[in-house]
């Protein structure tokens, strides 16, 4: 006798077959390139709920910053010096908060 489950009705089995690849888990994306995204559906989880997880996981992956970066082409001397704009803030936001304290 097989170990299969008969199903009388065939609506019966295809609810159960989505059922079971709606929340079937997947693996997350441990970086590198090209990065596709994947964020499964909980099961009772709020649509917003699992768009906010997307957003987050695509935040921390970098995929947002990259797309900004790779919109417009920057000459690496404005690389440079926006980089340099940058530490040079930094300095100073720490070297006042050393003077306030």
């Amino acid at each position: 006798m097989s170990s299969k489950k008969t199903y009388k009705n065939r609506d019966k089995y295809e609810q159960e077959q989505m059922k079971n690849y709606e929340y079937r888990t997947r693996p997350y994306s441990t970086g590198g390139s090209p990065s596709h995204m994947t964020v499964m559906p909980r099961k009772n989880e709020h649509p917003e709920r699992t768009i906010k997880r997307f957003l987050k996981k695509c935040k921390k992956e970098g995929i947002i910053d990259q797309f900004r970066e790779k919109m417009h082409f920057e000459k690496p001397s404005v690389k440079k010096r926006k980089k340099a704009i940058k530490r040079k803030r930094a300095i100073e936001k720490l070297q006042t908060e050393q003077k306030n304290k």
